[in-house]
């Protein structure tokens, strides 16, 4: 589901800028408050019925982090982001943390986690990597997925969310007129780098197996969802 929010190089939620802004941190909980059921639709796409470890790539305020945990009880469930602070927060939920910036690569995910237990079974191949709204500003998102893809069981998923189109939400005239102009604005900046997500998931060695555009009308306009298992080597 290709959900490209409007933040800054994070979300990654990638770089969050590291500001501990509280505005940033609610806008990623208003995201989340939109697009939850849709998110929880599209993990019952991936056919994974029970998994051991999932990587939440870009996990920014631990909506989707959240989301994993319900629905894999028994699983290791690592956060990977860029801002401390977020990490910190997460940390105190009981998620395994790593610190980095998705333009660097797929990270270790060993080395910075919670307990030794969490560590064992971060060490272990991934069933699961969901990157959502986290992979829109990275400079070489084939390089990051080619990481993901070797961090991956042999039947392991990758999902990838992110936006199909920036909402709208002004409707009266000179309104609309400025949000037009936003929208042109953020276009010029290149908030949409990829808007089709296929070729550089298949660049990074994958198999895009299900890609989907599926409308949210309030209040957003459009997504769509890429699910992705790790191919046969």
């Amino acid at each position: 589901m290709d959900h490209q929010p409007h933040q800054t190089r994070h979300n990654g939620h990638q770089p969050h800028q590291q500001s501990g802004s509280q505005d940033q941190h609610r806008v990623l909980d208003l995201d989340a408050e939109v697009f939850g059921d849709h998110l929880a639709a599209v993990l019952d796409l991936t056919g994974v019925p029970a998994a051991r470890s999932v990587v939440d790539l870009g996990a920014g305020t631990g909506a989707g982090s959240r989301l994993l945990r319900g629905r894999y009880p028994d699983a290791a469930v690592t956060c990977i982001d860029n801002d401390p602070e977020m990490l910190g927060l997460l940390r105190g939920q009981g998620f395994a943390v790593v610190e980095a910036d998705l333009d660097d690569g797929f990270p270790a995910l060993s080395g910075s986690l919670i307990t030794a237990d969490a560590v064992a079974v971060a060490e272990a191949p991934a069933d699961l990597v969901w990157a959502s709204s986290s992979l829109h500003h990275v400079a070489h998102p084939a390089r990051l997925l080619s990481g993901v893809r070797r961090a991956l069981a042999p039947a392991g998923v990758l999902v990838v969310v992110e936006l199909a189109a920036l909402p709208r939400f002004l409707s009266l005239p000179r309104e609309a007129l400025l949000e037009q102009r936003c929208h042109t604005a953020a276009a010029a900046e290149g908030w949409n780098q990829h808007p089709d997500w296929t070729p550089v998931i298949e660049a990074a060695g994958f198999r895009v197996t299900r890609s989907e555009v599926t409308e949210v009308r309030s209040p957003m306009s459009a997504s769509s969802a890429n699910v992705v298992p790790d191919p046969a080597l």
